[in-house]
C-alpha cells in the first residue's frame, strides 16, 4: 500500500467480490489500518468504484500489446507502465462523475445504471 499511497493518506475502496472477504484478506487490512482508510463498496454497485473503469482501460491496453507477456515480471512492468501513463484527465473525469453515478443509482433505487 505504500506504493499506492506513499503519504499514507489514501482511501482504498474495497469491493464486494467473495475473494475480498476472505479471512486472510480481512486480516491483512486489519494489520495495515494505519496506512490508509478502508471504504466498503455497496453490494452490487461496482459502477460506484471508478477503479473498475481504470482496470478496464488497463486490460484493453495489455491485451493490445504484442507479444503477450511471457512471465509475471513482464506483466508487472507493463501494468506499471500503463498505470503511470494513464491520463490525469481520465482520473479527474472519473472522480468528477461520482455525483452523477450516485444520483443515477438513487434514481434506479439501487438497480442498474448506465455506469
Amino acid at each position: 500500500m505504500a506504493f499506492v499511497f506513499p503519504t499514507g493518506n489514501g482511501i482504498f475502496q474495497q469491493g464486494n467480490a467473495q475473494c475480498h472477504k476472505a479471512r486472510i484478506v480481512l486480516e491483512w487490512f486489519e494489520e495495515h489500518t494505519d496506512e490508509f482508510r478502508l471504504m466498503s463498496c455497496l453490494p452490487n454497485s461496482p459502477h460506484l468504484n471508478p477503479i473498475e473503469h481504470i482496470w478496464d482501460v488497463m486490460e484493453r491496453q495489455l491485451r493490445a500489446q504484442t507479444p503477450p507477456c511471457p512471465n509475471i515480471s513482464t506483466l508487472r512492468d507493463r501494468c506499471l507502465d500503463i498505470w503511470y501513463n494513464l491520463s490525469a484527465v481520465m482520473y479527474q473525469k472519473l472522480v468528477a462523475s461520482m455525483p452523477r453515478r450516485v444520483a443515477a443509482l438513487l434514481k434506479a433505487k439501487g438497480g442498474a445504471t448506465r455506469y
